[in-house]
């Protein structure tokens, strides 16, 4: 069993718990009994010796002479388990009923004390076992001999044993079968755990096909349940991973090839005078295409990093909106789709970055354009509603299915490609709704398979 396993450790914690738990739990029965017993055994004393003197009296008012007050006493409060010794006022003593009359010698103060009054309750030892002494002198022993009495109990030894051997019993079958339980339940719990770490060590390696086996329901179950839908997630995020490397990798190939193809005609002569305009225009668009997702990648690295930050100003956002359009149209030209914009006839004004802000609204207008066929429509509204100003961007094209409409804002993530040949890196929605969030503004999306999407994103003025 190696110390450093979790199995380990908490089998060795239980044990630890255990003995420590048996151990004290023993000391303070132990001792609370021991208390309780004194306290019962030397009432029991005190009461006896109450009989005791009763019973001398009686005898001393019969004129019983001592033999006959002896065998009297001895008959009636003998006994082993407990010696009454009688004294004279001088020290000495008179005689000594139980123990077989066997008087046991004890410390000259011990009777001094009890003669001038003193209540002695003392611990001594008799033949190597532990003896409970009670002394007091007898009260009104004017005509008596007898002038203290001192009572010794054997008792508590025996009574102890009684309490202690079965206790000791009960610990020697109680620790071995915990220690099987604790055995049995450590194993048992570090099995899920050892199959985890074996597991996460495959989703390390790049496999995330094998899956924990949830057992039970507790907490190491909903663990299990948890690595299993990372490893659904980290699937997931490692095949857009993937698609989103093709794509990116597609879309700067595109490009490079055809800027690479124009130059290589241009400096061979093969392209006449009056086409090469029209040649450089090309270029300049693969270019724009480059710098474009040049520029989603360098954000989506920044905001990666948390290093994504705003210079809010307030600014018309109605101009802006215009401006953004107008340095789109060519885009719409190109790809035979009209845009309207349709707004308040006072202008709008918001604080917020209007670079970041037109980067939102340029990001919107292309999906729509991507997402829209030859010769249909986008409309962008602006509108002011309780202080709140919306940018409105709607489209008429193929629209998104209901069961991706929460997943477009992630990262890598594009929608169904069989419903459309045009494919982008999926980055671009999911800076959107980062930029969006630090400005604590929102966006909605609403769609319709075939009838086009919706955006609205409001902002405060």
């Amino acid at each position: 069993m190696k110390m450093r396993t979790i199995f380990a450790k908490m089998f060795l914690s239980f044990l630890l718990i255990t003995f420590i738990s048996f151990g004290l739990s023993s000391l303070l029965s132990a001792t609370i009994f021991k208390s309780n017993l004194r306290s019962f055994i030397r009432a029991g004393s005190e009461q006896m010796q109450d009989r005791v003197i009763e019973r001398i009296k009686y005898g001393y008012s019969k004129g019983w002479d001592q033999e006959t007050l002896v065998e009297s006493l001895q008959w009636g409060m003998g006994g082993p388990e407990r010696t009454y010794q009688l004294y004279g006022a001088d020290g000495r003593l008179l005689y000594t009923l139980g123990n077989h009359g066997k008087a046991i010698p004890l410390e000259t103060e011990i009777v001094s004390d009890a003669l001038g009054g003193k209540r002695v309750s003392e611990e001594t030892y008799s033949d190597q076992t532990r003896v409970l002494l009670t002394a007091k002198a007898i009260p009104g022993a004017t005509n008596m001999e007898e002038k203290a009495i001192v009572s010794l109990s054997f008792e508590f030894e025996r009574d102890v044993n009684r309490f202690v051997q079965p206790y000791l019993l009960s610990m020697l079958v109680t620790i071995p079968l915990a220690v099987a339980i604790y055995f049995v339940l450590g194993r048992r719990l570090a099995r899920p755990l050892r199959e985890m770490s074996q597991t996460a060590l495959q989703y390390a390696k790049g496999d995330f096909s094998r899956k924990v086996e949830v057992r039970t329901e507790d907490e190491i179950g909903q663990l299990g349940q948890a690595i299993n839908y990372m490893a659904e997630e980290l699937g997931s995020l490692e095949n857009q991973r993937r698609e989103f490397l093709a794509n990116v990798s597609h879309d700067l190939r595109a490009p490079l090839t055809s800027i690479n193809g124009f130059l290589t005609a241009l400096t061979d002569g093969a392209i006449p005078p009056e086409k090469q305009r029209r040649y450089l225009e090309l270029m300049k668009e693969s270019s724009d295409r480059m710098m474009k997702l040049v520029g989603d990648l360098l954000d989506m690295a920044r905001i990666e990093a948390g290093q994504f930050r705003l210079e809010k100003i307030r600014f018309n956002l109605s101009e802006q909106t215009r401006k953004t359009i107008a340095r789109m149209e060519p885009l719409f030209a190109q790809h035979r789709v009209s845009v309207g914009l349709d707004g308040p006839a006072e202008d709008l004004f918001v604080i917020a970055d209007p670079d970041r802000i037109d980067q939102v609204v340029a990001n919107l207008l292309q999906n729509a354009i991507l997402y829209s066929p030859a010769a249909s429509r986008v409309d962008v509204s602006l509108r002011e509603e309780d202080g709140l100003a919306r940018i409105i961007v709607r489209d008429y094209g193929i629209g998104i299915a209901p069961e991706e409409l929460t997943r477009i804002w992630e990262r890598f993530y594009k929608g169904d490609k069989s419903r459309s040949r045009k494919v982008g890196t999926g980055i671009g929605l999911s800076i959107v709704k980062h930029i969006l969030d630090l400005h604590g503004a929102q966006i909605e999306v609403e769609s319709e398979v075939g009838q086009g999407t919706t955006f609205a994103i409001t902002i405060r003025a």
